[in-house]
């Protein structure tokens, strides 16, 4: 049985995946959700019944730099593993006839290991505890895991 559920974590509202660029924190890390539909999320509350990947970055070129990667692989070019797993299963983004979506939950934080405080380190690792809270979560409400976070 599925639940109505609140997200706790703060994402975004969902946007249209050509618009990624236009997030003001996409050079931050944090964690982020996939939605591959035929409705049209942009701008609406994100619910787990339309997430079907969970992923996160620390890296220097923060979500920014994760989404391309992930965008790479679903273009044919392999640098993501949950996009991989995506293409495997529905092919080049290009041939979709699905809309794909993505919102974020940012902590900010510096990553270069020269410059980060342990404050930093703190916040990088609540990234991945946030990663696997929204993992559970999702597990709890569904009774699965996200399709594409099941390799």
């Amino acid at each position: 049985m599925v639940h109505e559920f609140k997200f706790m974590i703060g994402f975004s509202k969902w946007m249209n995946w050509e618009e990624k660029d236009n997030f003001e924190d996409r050079k931050c890390p944090g964690i982020y959700m996939i939605s591959i539909t035929d409705k049209n999320l942009h701008g609406l509350e994100v619910d787990y019944k339309d997430v079907v990947y969970i992923g996160r970055t620390n890296s220097m070129n923060g979500l920014r730099g994760r989404w391309k990667q992930f965008e790479d692989t679903i273009n044919g070019k392999d640098r993501h593993s949950g996009g991989k797993t995506v293409l495997n299963k529905l092919g080049p983004y290009c041939d979709w006839n699905k809309k794909l979506f993505v919102c974020a939950k940012v902590v900010s934080c510096e990553v270069k290991k020269d410059k980060r405080t342990p404050a930093d380190l703190r916040r990088m690792g609540k990234i991945a505890y946030l990663e696997y809270k929204a993992l559970a979560e999702f597990k709890e409400i569904t009774g699965n895991e996200p399709e594409y976070n099941k390799q």
